[in-house]
């Protein structure tokens, strides 16, 4: 038996227990579709579009092991992956045994929060923030914090072990990739909607049709400088399809800037 074959023999019984616990989740939340695990990211220096786009998490992985991510940047679009059931159990293996999953709790960082500070190097803070959701545990746990800080306290895995797992799971689903995945088209979108700016007048010319007769976006954007509303079915993935290749939209003669975005959380 060679040492990877021995690995998985040993964690056979704590991968049951971690899955059960991923049903358990979907159970109380209602439905296995729902997040098992997401993550944010917020950048300190960024614009209005991007902070519209953040509201949505970089990554989600689902209970039935559909995983919808991106790359860790705002403006790329999802990908979606819907794993086998090998895959599966192999997923949370890497992540039970590089990171303690099913211990990575506020209470575990809390008790090393000491040590992690004794060992910190010193950072240059900034306003990133990455948020991540973990509903391995019960409760589940939310984690905030900037990578810089993050990896300031990952420098001793002996001292300091939960940190040093927090700051290799961000890295893990930041950089989350699948050769099977393919473009996600959402079944729910947010969409917000202005007047075009006049600094964008010479994009009018590139506008294209409204083609939701359903939705009035004189309605949605309203007297606000800015109005936003949420489409589901049909009309989401319409509205996604045309919005994430066109923003400068036309509509009851007027001219409007568009910003699409999935909704990945119930």
């Amino acid at each position: 038996m060679n040492s990877v074959q021995r690995t998985l023999r040993n964690l056979v019984p704590g991968l049951l227990l971690l899955l059960a616990g991923i049903l358990m989740a979907g159970e109380v939340h209602g439905s296995n579709v729902d997040p098992a695990i997401w993550r944010k990211v917020v950048r300190a220096s960024t614009t209005v579009h991007k902070v519209f786009l953040s509201r949505t998490p970089q990554i989600v992985i689902y209970g039935n092991g559909i995983v919808v991510f991106r790359d860790d940047d705002a403006d790329a679009l999802h990908r979606q992956v819907k794993l086998e059931e090998h895959e599966v159990a192999g997923l949370y293996v890497i992540m039970q045994s590089s990171f303690g999953l099913t211990s990575l709790t506020n209470e575990w960082l809390n008790n090393e929060l000491p040590y992690a500070q004794s060992i910190q190097k010193p950072f240059r803070e900034d306003n990133d923030k990455v948020t991540i959701w973990i509903g391995m545990h019960a409760p589940p746990s939310l984690h905030t914090y900037s990578p810089a800080l993050l990896e300031a306290r990952s420098g001793n895995d002996v001292i300091a072990p939960a940190w040093r797992s927090m700051y290799k799971f961000n890295l893990f689903l930041a950089g989350f990739t699948h050769p099977r995945a393919e473009p996600y088209v959402p079944d729910r979108v947010e969409i917000a909607v202005q007047k075009l700016p006049r600094y964008m007048a010479d994009q009018a010319g590139e506008a294209v049709d409204w083609p939701l007769d359903s939705i009035d976006l004189a309605e949605v954007k309203g007297n606000r400088p800015r109005g936003y509303r949420t489409l589901s079915g049909s009309p989401a993935r319409e509205a996604y399809r045309v919005l994430t290749e066109h923003q400068t939209i036309r509509s009851g003669g007027q001219v409007y800037l568009v910003w699409v975005r999935p909704i990945l959380l119930p």
